[in-house]
């Protein structure tokens, strides 16, 4: 038997996390003074406008006022980035009530109780990998935002890791590292964001195809052994379970559609500018920017194939149940049970599939698509360079 925490041990840290970034509602409970209620209440706003919205505004507004398309480049490239965050952060706000309830019923439910110590043994092993996946993938995108930093401490001339607009001019040694504090904050602030928001919504679909998984398994252990009562009760628990996770499929589709249609649509054009300003980095006049722009095209390309993958192990285990109907002691059972089986593999023949914004499924496909995409903005950027 698992406990509520255990079936979800993979994303608790993340959550915590989220708490602390103003991503996550805090609790409140009615016996609280109201004054710090309402502080609970706003501390996100507290947090994110001053940092987060203001950073990427004045990253935009840098973008806007260049010169010439090799300075706007290297503002672009971060500053799509960062539109993709701010979908992603206004997202779960606007759906945090969705989401707490989906991420309870996922915890508490009865339904998804384990019932053997090898359901038990494969659900943790998941969740372990699950969790080392992500810690890898925030200790990455830390490693751009710190090799970058880092890296301009080096060069003689007072440049920012990562531009934005400054309203005063910061070249020189006095103001330098106001400026450049600022950004250090900035890009920390909406790197750990960014990447809790990305952890929660492939956990979710990580936590979907594994009720599918589970569901899969019970199918095929399935036996007919002359009690027609019996199998019958074990059928319709099988089909409740089914229903509920088509149910929550849909909900979870609707609150991980516009962080995931944001994503894989901008990063085409992320991917096209980072390779474009990757061109016109030097690694010897400065390897620090060189290797953290390398990093960055690494963790991006990551960033988009994380909900591809998840979404498309939904699909594949999902479709994955009409081979375990077929692989069960069915020619055994008495009539009844046969047509019962064969009802419901015609359900099963309704694909299940994890749509972003109505406009294209999640999984691997779009994945190669959206990188081949890339490399023809990528061709074409070059192109028209050349030209000028």
């Amino acid at each position: 038997m698992t406990t509520q925490t255990e079936r979800t041990d993979a994303i608790n840290w993340v959550l915590r996390i989220m708490r602390l970034g103003g991503l996550w509602p805090l609790s409140t409970s009615r016996e609280e003074p109201p004054l710090q209620v309402f502080l609970k209440v706003n501390y996100r706003y507290v947090l994110h406008v001053p940092i987060t919205f203001t950073f990427i505004g004045l990253m935009w507004l840098e973008a806007f006022v260049s010169n010439n398309l090799e300075q706007a480049g290297q503002v672009l490239y971060m500053s799509l980035t960062e539109i993709a965050l701010v979908v992603k952060i206004l997202n779960i706000w606007y759906r945090s009530t969705a989401a707490r309830r989906i991420m309870g019923h996922m915890k508490h439910s009865s339904d998804y109780e384990l019932q053997s110590e090898q359901e038990h043994s494969y659900w943790q092993q998941q969740q372990r990998l699950f969790k080392c996946y992500f810690y890898l993938f925030l200790l990455a995108s830390l490693g751009v935002v710190y090799s970058s930093c880092i890296g301009v401490l080096f060069l003689h001339d007072y440049e920012l890791p990562f531009d934005y607009f400054v309203p005063f001019e910061y070249r020189n040694e006095r103001r330098y590292y106001y400026a450049y504090g600022y950004s250090l904050i900035g890009m920390t602030v909406t790197s750990v964001s960014n990447v809790c928001l990305d952890a929660l919504g492939c956990y979710f679909l990580f936590h979907l195809s594994l009720l599918y998984r589970l569901l899969g398994y019970r199918v095929r252990g399935l036996e007919y052994i002359g009690s027609e009562t019996e199998f019958k009760k074990k059928l319709v628990i099988i089909f409740k379970l089914h229903n509920r996770l088509r149910n929550l499929t849909f909900q979870i589709e609707t609150l991980v559609s516009p962080y995931v249609l944001s994503q894989i649509v901008l990063s085409a054009f992320i991917i096209c500018f980072s390779g474009y300003r990757l061109q016109h980095v030097g690694i010897r006049a400065n390897p620090g920017q060189f290797i953290s722009m390398l990093q960055f095209l690494s963790v991006m390309v990551l960033e988009i194939f994380l909900p591809c993958y998840f979404g498309n192990e939904v699909t594949v285990y999902a479709h994955q149940l009409t081979n375990d109907v077929y692989n069960t002691n069915w020619p055994q059972c008495d009539k009844r049970s046969r047509q019962l089986l064969i009802a419901y593999m015609e359900h099963l023949k309704k694909p299940t599939k994890i749509r972003a914004g109505y406009f294209f499924e999640v999984g691997l496909p779009i994945f190669v698509k959206t990188m081949n995409n890339a490399y023809s903005f990528f061709a074409l950027l070059l192109n028209a360079s050349k030209k000028t």
